[in-house]
C-alpha cells in the first residue's frame, strides 16, 4: 500500500495543469490571465482527488475526464464562441492524455518508486526540485517543437498583439496578411486592424480609408501608446503605428490584421 499526501497530490496536478494549459496557449494561439490559468489550474488540482475513489471503468473515467478538460479551459480562457471551445478543449484533452499516456507508458516499463496512477490521475511522490526541473524541461521542449512547427506555418502564422494604452494593456491574436496596406494618411504610419469589442472604451482620433474587392468606406482608429508584436521568429514593439477597430475581424482564432512587412519581425 502507497501513503498518498493530500498537499503533494494537489500542488503536483496544480503545477502539471498549469503547465498543460500554457502548452494548450501556444497551440491554440490564445492568451489566458495569470489569474484565470491559476484559477483553472486549481479546479486541476482539485479534480486530482479522484485518484482516491475507486478505479472507475473507462467510459465513466474519460467523460468525468471531459468534463474536467472543459470546466478547465472555460475558467482558463474567455469564451470566444462555441467552435473555439471546443478547439480549445480538444487541444487540451489531447496534450492531457498524452502527457498522461507518457507518464503511464514510463511507468510500464520502469515501475519507477514514488509514482501513483488510477483513474488517470497522476501522483509524484518525489521532491519539488526535481518536479520543477522536469517540468521546466518539458515545458522548454514543447516551446521548441511549436516554434519549430511555426517556422513551417509563417504564412499562416498568428502575431501576438499587446497593445499599450496607460496602465492598460490589451492582448490578442492577428492574422498575418500581406494585402492589408492600410495607412494612417497624414502621419503614414501602419495599421493593425483590430475587433471593434476589444478597445470599446477608448476614443478614435482618426478615420482611416480602406478599399476592398467588396466596397471602401472609413474605420476609427486611434494611436495607443507602444505595441508590443510577437511571433515564432522573434519580437519588436513601436509607438508608430495605429489600431483601427472594426466589427468584422473575428475569425475564431485571430481578431485582428496585420500586414507581417510592419516590422519585419
Amino acid at each position: 500500500m502507497r501513503v498518498i499526501y493530500v498537499d503533494v497530490l494537489f500542488s503536483v496536478n496544480f503545477f502539471i495543469t498549469f503547465f498543460l494549459l500554457l502548452v494548450t496557449e501556444k497551440l491554440s494561439k490564445r492568451s489566458g490571465k495569470i489569474w484565470r490559468l491559476v484559477l483553472a489550474s486549481f479546479i486541476g488540482g482539485a479534480y486530482s482527488f479522484v485518484i482516491f475513489a475507486d478505479e472507475l471503468n473507462f467510459a465513466v473515467s474519460f467523460l468525468g475526464k471531459l468534463a474536467a478538460a472543459c470546466i478547465i479551459v472555460f475558467a482558463a480562457f474567455k469564451y470566444m464562441g462555441i467552435k473555439v471551445f471546443i478547439k480549445e478543449t480538444a487541444i487540451f484533452f489531447f496534450v492531457n492524455f498524452l502527457f498522461v499516456g507518457i507518464i503511464v507508458g514510463l511507468w510500464l516499463i520502469f515501475k519507477p518508486k514514488g509514482i501513483v496512477i488510477n483513474n488517470s490521475t497522476v501522483y509524484f511522490n518525489i521532491s519539488a526540485k526535481v518536479l520543477l526541473v522536469t517540468a521546466l524541461a518539458a515545458y522548454l521542449i514543447s516551446v521548441i517543437v511549436i516554434r519549430i512547427y511555426n517556422g513551417k506555418t509563417s504564412a499562416k502564422e498568428l502575431y501576438s498583439i499587446t497593445v499599450h494604452i496607460g496602465e492598460k494593456q490589451t492582448r490578442f491574436f492577428a492574422f498575418a496578411d500581406s494585402g492589408n496596406n492600410l495607412r494612417e494618411p497624414f502621419s503614414e504610419f501602419p495599421v493593425i486592424v483590430a475587433e471593434k469589442k476589444l478597445f470599446e472604451n477608448i476614443e478614435c482620433q482618426r478615420l482611416i480609408p480602406y478599399k476592398t474587392i467588396g466596397g471602401e468606406g472609413v474605420l476609427p482608429a486611434f494611436k495607443p501608446d507602444k505595441v508590443e508584436i510577437s511571433t515564432s521568429r522573434g519580437s519588436a514593439e513601436t509607438q508608430e503605428i495605429y489600431i483601427a477597430l472594426s466589427d468584422s475581424v473575428k475569425r475564431g482564432e485571430y481578431q485582428g490584421i496585420i500586414n507581417p512587412k510592419i516590422l519585419n519581425v
